[in-house]
Parts: structure tokens; sequence; C-alpha cells
């Protein structure tokens, strides 16, 4: 099995949103899903310079998943209830084996 890394990527979640679904999505993942993975929020973009801003992209979270293929990995996402938000996506990307 591979291992995937998915990214949620849409506007800003506030503080009082609701994660409706996500425990039944969990759930149906079963054993493909490896580390249901953590929000993000409060980004921080650094520059080669030193600098710094609050201009990172839009990522409001992650999951790992494991399945044979890209394809299998794009079909478990295909039911997430995060993609029912307007603006929202969700980036696959696979992790390679060390």
């Amino acid at each position: 099995m591979k291992r995937f890394m998915l990214l949620y990527k849409g506007p800003a979640t506030t503080p009082d949103a609701t994660h409706e679904g996500w425990p039944e999505w969990f759930a149906s993942a079963g054993e493909s899903l490896v580390d249901r993975g953590s929000p993000m929020n409060n980004g921080l973009t650094v520059h080669g310079d030193g600098t710094s801003d609050a201009s990172a992209t839009g990522l409001n979270g992650y999951s790992i998943i494991q399945a044979e293929n890209t394809d299998e990995a794009r079909d478990l996402v295909a039911s997430h209830p995060y993609l029912s938000g307007s603006g929202c996506t969700v980036e696959i990307f696979e992790i390679p084996n060390k």
C-alpha cells in the first residue's frame, strides 16, 4: 500500500465551524485512514531574507491515508465532507517510502 497526504485547502475555517460528517467519513475510510491529521490555522510564511508574514496558503488541515494507487485515493476522497464547502478542495500527494 502507498501512503498519501490529503491537504484540505480553501477559505479560512472559523473557530466555530462544524465538522459535520467528518467522523462518519473517518469511520467509512476504515483501515485506509492512517492518521486523522489535524486542523491547521494561523499560517506564517518565512522568506529567504528572514522576514515573515501571514500570507501562507489557505491550508486548513491534513490527513494521511493509504491506498493501492492515486485512483483509489481519489475515489476514497470523493465522498469527503470537506468538499461540500464553497471553494474547498482536497489535494492528494503520495508520500514516498523511506
